[in-house]
């Protein structure tokens, strides 16, 4: 696993094909006038499940689909495969893994745009698809977006850039699930969880947040598997193909792509995103919000309103 966050890949001996049919549960929300016809999938990063885009269930400040209904937008925020509330959890090493997660949600992004789809349980195929990640999440949307380009109309990646220090991950107290909640203890142990709460903390929060957040974030904390760890550097590749507009958000305290480096520079990296994975995305069509005293975590941070409005504001303009 610190192999892959090292972006070394670790040995291989060849391919397995893997298939399966899945259960993939989500959150559907839909605004009061949904003449838009623009729905926005939402992903979540590892050790979360959908209730991420929720706020945790802590404040409708916090709540993305809220603030994206409010906007005219509807929402569907799912459990990526062996986690959150999906009843399966398939091998943690050989299946849940990120091409099975790319094939997954490029299917899904598909069938949501058909109502006569027999994947599609939303009763309502739309015209507009915007695809929004957080952190692993994003790195999904952006391997998406260099092997399925037509795949989503817009491209929204929040806890996301180009250049990246994963140091803190390497040195995080990573346990087995099973060792660590209850509720888990079925488990594989390829399922792992962070076991300290500080050290949550302080790579998921920096600046302006409510204190009563990170204990509640721990006690429900979900994982990451060996395989989506083990197989990180495929999605790391370039999307030349992508041309479609692209928002990216990262809090200038993120820990992973910013630093602390200062509002400049954390911008500085969002900006060098484009060139480095999208190069064919016109100016025109790109933008950024760098929001101050937030860290990793940017949707669950005070600044999640002024997010959500640069977010929402940038597809108004573009879609």
């Amino acid at each position: 696993m610190l192999a892959a966050f090292r972006g070394t890949p670790p040995p291989s001996s060849g391919t397995t094909a893997v298939s399966g049919t899945f259960t993939i549960v989500g959150t559907y929300c839909v605004p009061g006038d949904n003449s838009k016809d623009t729905l926005q999938v939402l992903v979540h990063g590892i050790t979360y499940g959908r209730d991420y885009w929720a706020g945790l269930g802590f404040s409708d400040g916090l709540n993305w689909n809220v603030a994206a209904n409010a906007a005219g937008y509807a929402t569907l925020a799912i459990d990526r495969l062996g986690h959150g509330d999906n009843p399966q959890r398939p091998d943690p090493l050989t299946v849940v893994q990120p091409e099975m997660n790319v094939q997954i949600l490029n299917a899904l992004l598909t069938a949501v745009r058909s109502s006569s789809s027999p994947t599609n349980a939303l009763g309502h195929g739309y015209s507009k698809v915007v695809y929004v990640g957080h952190s692993y999440g994003s790195f999904l949307g952006s391997t998406i977006a260099g092997r399925f380009p037509e795949a989503a109309d817009a491209m929204v990646l929040t806890g996301f850039a180009t250049t990246r220090n994963f140091s803190d991950v390497l040195t995080a107290d990573w346990t087995a699930a099973a060792n660590h909640a209850p509720a888990d203890a079925d488990l594989p142990f390829g399922y792992l969880t962070l076991g300290d709460e500080a050290g949550r903390t302080a790579v998921f929060y920096g600046g302006a947040f409510d204190a009563d957040l990170p204990p509640l974030d721990f006690n429900i904390e979900d994982t990451i598997t060996d395989g989506e760890a083990a197989a990180l550097t495929i999605l790391l590749d370039p999307a030349p193909g992508f041309t479609s507009p692209l928002f990216i958000a990262t809090g200038v305290l993120d820990v992973f792509f910013c630093n602390d480096g200062g509002v400049r520079a954390c911008e500085a990296n969002l900006a060098q995103s484009r060139p480095d994975f999208f190069p064919n995305v016109p100016e025109a069509k790109f933008s950024f919000f760098a929001p101050d005293n937030t860290g990793h975590d940017i949707s669950l941070h005070d600044s999640a309103p002024q997010t959500f409005a640069a977010v929402f504001d940038f597809l108004d303009a573009q879609l």
